[in-house]
């Protein structure tokens, strides 16, 4: 298998989390230095430990969610280094546990990974960055 098709079965495996609910499963995803930009308040640069508490608390609270990627374009730029570009429509249910009541989402994101070989794991692919931006509509 390619180095592209392995990262986009990675990036297919990461967003399936949120409908498995398997989000002791989400650090396997991130390199030791990862980092996020998110398209949700308060829009700042995510650590590790924040994104990871943020991905889980996230993909927890969202039933019924489905996910379509388009215009996926991965490039390997150096031996150890890829980055993969395309966009998210995502829609679900994002349910309050206090209130018992739900949320529709309908969110339509341009998303940028960076990706680095982990040495530590016999050369697999770990998510360095994420980059999400909303789209207008």
């Amino acid at each position: 298998m390619t180095d592209s098709a392995k990262i986009r079965d990675l990036i297919y495996k990461y967003f399936q989390i949120a409908k498995s609910k398997e989000i002791e499963g989400i650090p396997d995803f991130f390199a030791e230095r990862f980092t996020k930009f998110g398209d949700s308040p308060p829009y700042d640069l995510r650590d590790i430990d924040r994104a990871l508490m943020l991905e889980q608390l996230q993909f927890a609270s969202i039933s019924d969610y489905d996910f379509k990627i388009n215009d996926l374009r991965i490039e390997i730029v150096a031996g150890d280094v890829a980055i993969a570009t395309f966009a998210l429509e995502s829609t679900g249910i994002i349910v309050d546990d206090y209130s018992f009541r739900g949320t529709a989402i309908n969110n339509k994101s341009r998303v940028t990974i960076v990706f680095q070989k982990d040495k530590k794991s016999g050369g697999g692919w770990k998510m360095l960055h994420q980059h999400f931006s909303k789209m207008p509509g």
